[in-house]
Parts: C-alpha cells; sequence; structure tokens
C-alpha cells in the first residue's frame, strides 16, 4: 500500500509498497482526506496509485477543498473498480493538475442524480460541486463494456445538480464520452478529445430550464463515433435543452454524425469553428419533439468543409417535431457538402443527407456565406414550415442547385435579394415543394430586377445575379 507524509507546506503521497521511512501507510484516499484535513496541497510523486469510490464532501476532510497535484504526466490514479473512481459532491474550491485518470475500460454503475434523466455513469463525479478545476489532466480508457447496459453511457467527467467545473487543457483518449453535464454550468477550454465512442461534449438540461451558461471554447475533437441512433450519437459537441450555450472557436474533425448538434436548446451561439468530414449534418440545431422548442440561435463565422448536410435549423412544428426559430447565419463558409448514406439504427433509416449548404425554416436571416461546391447551396424553408426568411448577400459557386425556397402553398413571407449564384445553370433558383432537394423542383429566372412569387405573392425576389 502506498503512503503519504505531512511536511509543513505540502502533503507529499508515495506510490511506493511499502511506502518510505517516515510516510504512513494509506490509500491515495487516505492521503486526499489527510491533506483537507491539514488544509494542504496533496503533491502526488511519479507511479500508479489504486483508486476506488473515493468521495470528497463537505463532511469529512474538515470541508476544506485543496489542489492535488504532480509533476506532468507522472502520476497515474488507476480505477480498480466500483460506482466511480472519485467524486466530489457539494465540496467547492477542489482542483487537481498533471494528473493521469485511467478507466482501463472497467464497468461503471450508472449515477442516480436527480438531474440526470438517463443511464449515465462517470469516472469521475462531480455533483453540486463549485468552483471545481481539472487541468492539465488525462482521462483514458472509459469505453462501455459489453455488460453495460444498452442506452447507458459513461463519461470520463459527469457533471450533475448544478455543478460549476472548469475543464481546462486536458487530454481525453479512448472514452465513450469526453465530458457530460446535465444541468450544470460547466466550461470545457484547451482540451483534446480523441477516439471518443459516442460525443465528445454533452451538455443536457430539462424542459423549461433556465440558462445553463455553459462554455466550449478552443478544444480540438477528432474520431467521434456512434453505437447507436441517428444523431444522439457521434457528434463533437452534443447540447440538448441546454439554454445559453455557447460553442466557440472548436476544431472538430471526423464525426460519425454532427461536429455540432444543438436540440432543443435557446439563444445558442456557434462561432469560429472549424469542421472537416462530418457524415451527417456539420452544424445541426433542431427542435427533436413537441415541446423542446429552441429559440434564438446565432450561427456566425464557422468553416465546414466534407459533410452530409452544412448548416441546418430545423424543425417547426409540423410533423410531431417541435419548434426552432429565429436564427442568424451569417459569414460562414461551406465547401464540399454532398448527400451520405446513414445506416438505419432503432428503426429509423437507413436514408441519405441532402447536401445542402444551408436550410434555415422560421424566422431567420442568412446572410454573407459563402457556399461553395454542395449539391444544394440555400435553402429557405421546407414546406408549410417556411416562414419569415431573408436571404441577402450570400455567394454561392459551384453548387448543382444554387437558391432554394418552399412552393408550398402555405409558406410565409420571404425576401431573396443581393445573392450572387455562379455554375448553377437553369437550377439557380428554385422551388421545391418538400424536405431536400426533392422534384418536382421548379425554376425562375434569377437574374430579372424584381419578381412577385407565391400565391400571395408573399416571396419578393429582387437585385440578384446569376451565370
Amino acid at each position: 500500500m502506498p503512503g503519504y507524509r505531512i511536511l509543513d507546506d505540502v502533503v507529499i503521497a508515495d506510490p511506493a509498497t511499502p511506502p518510505p521511512s517516515g510516510f504512513t501507510s494509506a490509500t491515495v484516499g487516505a492521503a486526499i482526506e489527510a491533506a483537507r484535513n491539514a488544509a494542504k496541497p496533496l503533491q502526488l510523486r511519479a507511479g500508479v496509485y489504486d483508486i476506488a469510490n473515493i468521495s470528497i464532501l463537505t463532511t469529512n476532510g474538515s470541508g476544506c477543498g485543496i489542489e492535488v497535484l504532480c509533476s506532468a504526466g507522472e502520476a497515474v490514479l488507476r480505477f480498480t473498480g466500483g460506482g466511480y473512481a472519485l467524486r466530489i459532491a457539494g465540496q467547492g474550491g477542489m482542483s487537481f493538475r498533471n494528473v493521469t485518470f485511467d478507466g482501463q475500460n472497467l464497468g461503471i454503475q450508472s449515477y442516480n442524480a436527480p438531474d440526470i434523466i438517463t443511464g449515465a455513469a462517470g469516472l469521475i463525479v462531480l455533483d453540486n460541486a463549485k468552483d471545481v478545476r481539472f487541468s492539465k489532466c488525462n482521462f483514458r480508457n472509459t469505453v462501455k463494456t459489453a455488460d453495460e447496459p444498452a442506452g447507458g453511457y459513461k463519461a470520463a467527467v459527469l457533471c450533475a445538480n448544478d455543478a460549476r467545473p472548469t475543464i481546462s487543457n486536458c487530454e481525453f483518449y479512448n472514452v465513450d464520452v469526453g465530458v457530460w453535464s446535465f444541468s450544470s454550468e460547466t466550461i470545457v477550454e484547451g482540451c483534446r478529445i480523441v477516439g471518443a465512442k459516442n460525443n465528445g461534449i454533452a451538455i443536457w438540461g430539462t424542459v423549461g430550464s433556465g440558462g445553463n451558461l455553459s462554455a466550449i471554447r478552443n478544444n480540438f475533437i477528432n474520431f467521434v463515433s456512434s453505437d447507436a441512433g441517428t444523431g444522439a450519437n457521434g457528434n463533437g459537441v452534443a447540447v440538448y435543452l441546454a439554454n445559453d450555450v455557447s460553442i466557440v472557436d472548436n476544431t472538430i474533425m471526423n464525426c460519425d454524425f454532427s461536429a455540432i448538434r444543438v436540440n432543443g436548446g435557446s439563444r445558442v451561439l456557434f462561432s469560429r469553428n472549424v469542421c472537416w468530414n462530418l457524415r451527417e449534418g456539420a452544424l445541426y440545431y433542431e427542435a427533436p419533439g413537441a415541446g423542446q422548442d429552441g429559440t434564438g440561435v446565432t450561427i456566425v463565422d464557422n468553416r465546414v468543409d466534407t459533410a452530409g448536410d452544412g448548416i441546418y435549423v430545423t424543425n417547426s412544428g409540423y410533423y410531431g417535431d417541435g419548434v426552432a426559430r429565429r436564427a442568424v447565419v451569417s459569414g460562414n463558409q461551406l465547401s464540399n457538402i454532398a448527400p451520405h448514406a446513414i445506416p438505419g439504427s432503432g428503426g429509423i433509416g437507413p436514408y441519405s443527407t441532402s447536401g445542402i449548404g444551408i436550410l434555415v425554416e422560421q424566422d431567420g436571416v442568412i446572410s454573407g456565406n459563402i457556399i461553395e461546391s454542395c449539391a444544394g447551396g440555400i435553402k429557405l424553408g421546407v414546406a408549410q414550415g417556411a416562414r419569415d426568411l431573408v436571404c441577402d448577400g450570400n455567394l454561392v459557386r459551384g453548387c448543382d442547385v444554387g437558391l432554394i425556397f418552399s412552393s408550398n402553398s402555405a409558406a410565409g413571407k420571404m425576401v431573396i435579394s443581393n445573392n450572387i449564384v455562379s455554375g448553377a445553370g437553369g437550377n439557380a433558383l428554385v422551388s421545391a415543394p418538400s424536405t431536400g432537394l426533392t422534384p418536382p423542383l421548379t425554376s425562375y429566372n434569377a437574374n430579372l430586377p424584381s419578381q412577385m412569387v407565391g400565391g400571395a405573392e408573399q416571396i419578393l425576389i429582387v437585385d440578384n445575379r446569376a451565370s
């Protein structure tokens, strides 16, 4: 068994068995407890420490928060089985720096916190833990085992019940989910997540919840797969029913579904993200079910190359789904968007993406974007879900179809102005009756100075140029 020694300004832990002379023989959990009682940081000497079911609470360790640290990459806390490796519940002020947490791909029990609405387990569990920090730590080997239940997932770091952690400059390798946050204000910045089996980062709320305020920024996420479903998994960043989340300055590549997927969250910001090689919609904002609405998304200055669809703001309540509305989509660059085959799962599919650069259904402004080499450039509305859309000042180049608007008799007001469409020929400006680029498509002369179309002439097309 390793041991610890209390010095004047620090507590030292040593992994040797037996411990060196002058050290008290104890588990690393007991060393953390002793350091908290002494209100001193715990320094881990190089080596491997076994860890299981350590709980840091306000009722132990004198209710004290401390820093646990080591030299970079030298100390490994190795999970040996149980409900979790480490749980911090209610206790604030804890900090971990340069520590490696290894789950050894062992089974972990689901954590039954009130705000968790699915079978979620965590190697590290933060439950109502405020001001908790992980800096330059490494999390690895938390892949779900064959014995763990279908529909359940495990995270390297699981946050619940208004936890408020900051996870910065950490690395995640071979994990099921990197960070999964439930009803918690979570900051994940400067991290590297490679090889997630279901989602890189997941931020979840509940219907009717207020601002979540989580921030996902400046992370690198690569190779995210999916073991089930047609979009709930396989995303770099997944947000569900969480409001006021910002997703900024991330690089996200090689995902089975989306780089960023937001389901039923309001006032969400996607900005300055670089996205490459996404099998489905790269930046996807939707209202997936009745009552799971989303309002006020801002999607600006992102770059997307190679995806099944580009930017989608979709669902308008007509197919048993919710309503996603009030969107600004501006300054984005999208290229090489083409139909991709998506395999069936859970009774849905198989299906194919549409290869459209930008689609917005209701109450949106689409301006100043560049769309190149896509099956379709910009689509305004889906069937009767089209309403109050402005498409102005965009450049669409080398797309099979340029600008598409809904021809449904119930479609609402639209303005299509000052756009340039190059290389789409007779399909520069068309109307479509339903989803995607489904025929029949009706072509219009995009070079007329002005025209009014639609049953009630509710669509104004003015000052566009096509060649």
